[in-house]
């Protein structure tokens, strides 16, 4: 099967003269505009210098015209004559975002208006030999879904933001694109996969997907269900092989579609598992239909979602991996970068291996996203990363009309068969709030019965339907936060079945303290807002806009209340901070503090919880955000802090309004501990040791272990303001520590910890030796932008433990380099 490539420059330019009028003058000596696919227009007018970068200052007010103009992309190509013998030349677009009328040598071919299917169009009739024209004309996504909204016989409402374009509930595009409460409204227009222009004798193969069964003998059933589109009636050669079993045969095709099943018996293969169980091994599978081959890698592993009820009315929901229960630690995820051209496999490579550096095992593609590429789901596989997918429906009504639906269904016939053989994929969720989002607008809360059928026939009678269908061996979950298929339970204001999205803490403004005050059984969705650090701040505003309430701060603060927020729990609990630099600082701490809070203490409650994901992993523009790490891939303090927190086995210690301090040990990992040793040992701020007490043990594995309550009323000599507790967790491969205030940090006596740091060169970066004369607190090194990752950071230190920090470099750096570059910061500082 000959196979043209179309991809590379293909030539950009403004269907409508209107819309080039502020640029006349660039595009009157300029009629065209490289632009590169796949990829986006965005990306060729910033690179072509017709726009500034949106995600400087307040630029992104100025490049709104782009979503809302059409655009045209065209290019000439060659066709042999001996391609269109005997042939059908198949056009297929994938990921083509959103509304787009193909053209070939000006006869229109098709037409596409889901960014999320995949679209094939039959271009024989139309193509010649010698050269051809092809011409993408791509309308506005926000024009068209005015023009649909116009249609609607009652509103369909959806959450707005403050840049935010009009409806995009009613096209199936990434929803995000329109703005969020986190980033820019950038209607991104392009094809983000490559185009594909084949010429097809004998047929194409439109899917492959596998089950594994194990048998009792350890050995492995593994079922390959090929779909495959014949042209014609043929008898073709077929073979799969896979774990050293191989299956040869030939199969008679009829014209059109033909289900083609193998029978392979695997013997003495490993199991997948996930980050933190075991390696996360897979297995080859190559196929050969006729002439052509699939390759894919697989992973044999058991996966289940345990949704028992239990004798206090509750509903748990456990990920059981290989008939092990996993304790699921992870983030979501939102799409990496606003300008969809920018998602490459080396970005996602990296977060993703900073996703295992903080020991987490699951991730929540969230579903105002996309169905990401290929890439993001083969590293997850690689990495042994669970993978909680939504469907791409988030925060709105949607329509239910049969036009919608059937858009919405050949969505799902594409996408699930896609990734339904990632051993990665754990659950498939139908969207994000949705079901609760019923009752947040006027129109859908006075109308109730109208929204919630037009709910059911979209996420029961499509959504679930094809997925059930296509995937019965996955878990379906009607929505986040659920309690599952059939059961409506409030799982916004309750914590006793299922999901639970928590967010009482930050949108309501209530104390940190507030996670104590529930015992979920899995949080999907929770999380706290920080500032980027320093360089990343300077990345988009200029330094005369180092002020929160400047101008160009505030538009890279996009909830509304977020800033106010963060402000007043400065006030609440600590002292306020001195300057600007030590505010970006504090925001940090403060954002992992209410993490490590919230995190430690719903893990001690394990097996009752089974699974954080913290809102959210990363941002896709420099933004003021709840993410862990920032746009530039740099760790905000929070991701430190998620190493430890996340950490296998921990030390605990929580104290509740009750006076009382809790200990605990934590142990999610697969195996036992062996003659460890825990100390749990009192301290007062000028270095004066009040005590300790010290237990030996053996760390069961998957267990929370109380270790003792300490009861601060019967110890009336001791000033909670001067005083902290200091936890040491150690065994034979095994060193942890923790510690807790007895105070409000803002109420801390602290004493100037007078820190030091020496530097040495180390293998792959540098070492960083930190020391102190007193106790120091959220210790936290920085390197500017310097583009690398610290071993540790966010920690405390002790007069008699020096620490030693790593810092590996992505790039060469000098010793000289990186002194100047690097900054300490500490509790008592921020404040001096």
């Amino acid at each position: 099967m000959l196979t043209l490539d179309i991809n590379g420059v293909w030539n950009l330019s403004p269907l409508s003269q209107e819309t080039i009028a502020p640029f006349t003058k660039y595009f009157h000596t300029h009629p065209h505009i490289p632009c590169t696919l796949p990829g986006d227009i965005h990306s060729a007018l910033l690179e072509s210098g017709v726009i500034n970068d949106p995600y400087v200052g307040t630029q992104e007010l100025q490049i709104q015209w782009v979503g809302r103009s059409d655009w045209v992309l065209e290019r000439t190509f060659e066709v042999p004559e001996q391609a269109l013998s005997d042939t059908m030349a198949v056009l297929t677009l994938t990921m083509a975002d959103t509304i787009i009328s193909v053209w070939v040598n000006d006869r229109q071919v098709g037409f596409c208006d889901n960014q999320f299917r995949r679209w094939r169009f039959d271009v024989s009739e139309a193509l010649t030999s010698g050269q051809n024209t092809i011409k993408l004309v791509f309308t506005s996504a926000e024009s068209h879904a005015i023009a649909l909204a116009e249609k609607l016989p009652y509103p369909i409402p959806y959450s707005v933001y403050p840049v935010s374009a009009k409806h995009r509930n009613l096209v199936r595009k990434t929803q995000c694109h329109s703005g969020w409460d986190w980033g820019p409204c950038i209607l991104s227009f392009g094809i983000y996969e490559p185009i594909q222009l084949a010429f097809v004798d004998e047929g194409l193969i439109e899917s492959v997907t596998c089950d594994t069964k194990s048998r009792p003998d350890d050995s492995w059933d593994l079922i390959v269900e090929v779909v495959f589109n014949a042209r014609r009636v043929q008898n073709l050669q077929c073979t799969a092989d896979c774990a050293g079993a191989t299956q040869q045969g030939s199969v008679e095709t009829k014209v059109g579609l033909n289900k083609i099943t193998f029978h392979l018996v695997c013997n003495k293969v490993h199991r997948w598992w996930p980050n933190g169980e075991g390696k996360a091994v897979l297995y080859q599978l190559e196929l050969a239909i006729g002439a052509q081959k699939v390759t894919k890698r697989i992973g044999f592993r058991t996966l289940e979602v345990k949704t028992e009820e239990d004798a206090e009315g509750g509903k748990g929901m456990v990920f059981s991996v290989n008939g092990r229960d996993i304790f699921a630690k992870g983030a979501n995820w939102i799409p990496l970068d606003a300008f969809m051209g920018r998602l490459t496999r080396e970005r996602y490579e990296q977060l993703l291996q900073y996703v295992m550096d903080a020991n987490m095992n699951m991730l929540r593609v969230w579903g105002g996203g996309l169905y990401e590429k290929e890439d993001f789901y083969e590293l997850c596989d690689e990495k042994g990363i669970l993978l909680w997918q939504d469907c791409m429906f988030s925060c709105s009504m949607y329509p239910s009309d049969r036009a919608f639906l059937a858009s919405v269904e050949a969505e799902l016939r594409y996408q699930v068969p896609r990734l339904h053989d990632h051993p990665s994929l754990a659950l498939w969720c139908g969207n994000n709030e949705d079901l609760g989002a019923i009752s947040w607008y006027e129109e859908s809360a006075k109308n109730r019965d109208r929204y919630v059928i037009d709910y059911d026939r979209l996420n029961e009678g499509v959504v679930g339907k094809v997925i059930k269908e296509l995937d019965p061996g996955r878990t379906w979950w009607p929505s986040s936060p659920s309690a599952g298929e059939g059961d409506f339970s409030d799982n916004w204001h309750s914590d006793k079945r299922g999901d639970m999205h928590f967010w009482s803490v930050w949108h309501e403004g209530r104390s940190f303290e507030e996670y104590y005050s529930i015992k979920p059984r899995f949080v999907s969705e929770f999380g706290y807002q920080s500032f980027p650090s320093l360089s990343t701040v300077a990345t988009y505003a200029q330094p005369s806009m180092w002020n929160l309430t400047s101008v160009e701060m505030e538009h890279h603060q996009k909830n509304p209340r977020g800033n106010s927020i963060i402000i007043e729990n400065f006030s609440r609990y600590y002292r306020f901070p001195s300057s600007f630099e030590q505010m970006l600082y504090l925001s940090q701490v403060q954002q992992a503090v209410a993490m490590k809070m919230a995190i430690e203490y719903w893990r001690t409650t394990m097996p009752h919880c089974m699974g954080t994901l913290f809102w959210q992993l990363n941002d896709n523009w420099p933004v003021a955000s709840w993410s862990s790490i920032d746009y530039t891939g740099k760790w905000k303090l929070l991701h430190y802090a998620a190493k430890r927190f996340y950490a296998p086995a921990l030390p605990i210690a929580y104290q509740k309004e009750d006076g009382k301090v809790e200990v605990y040990i934590v142990n999610d990992g697969p195996k036992a501990i062996e003659d460890a040793k825990l100390s749990v040992k009192f301290s007062t701020f000028d270095a004066q040791k009040l005590g300790k007490q010290e237990y030996r043990l053996t760390i069961e594995a998957k267990s929370s272990t109380h270790m003792c309550t300490i009861d601060l009323k019967k110890k009336p000599k001791l000033d909670r303001n001067k005083t902290f507790i200091y936890l040491k967790l150690k065994s034979d491969d095994l060193y942890m520590e923790n510690c807790l205030l007895l105070d409000k940090p803002k109420a801390c006596e602290l004493v100037d910890p007078q820190l030091q740091m020496q530097v040495e060169k180390a293998s792959g970066g540098f070492a960083v030796t930190v020391s102190c004369t007193y106790p120091a607190f959220e210790v936290a090194l920085d390197a500017q932008d310097l583009k690398g990752v610290f071993s540790d950071n966010l920690f405390a230190i002790r007069p008699t433990a020096q620490k030693v920090v790593f810092f590996k470099t992505h790039e060469k750096v000098t010793l000289k380099q990186f002194k100047e570059k690097l900054k300490v910061y500490d509790l008592y500082g921020s404040s001096k």
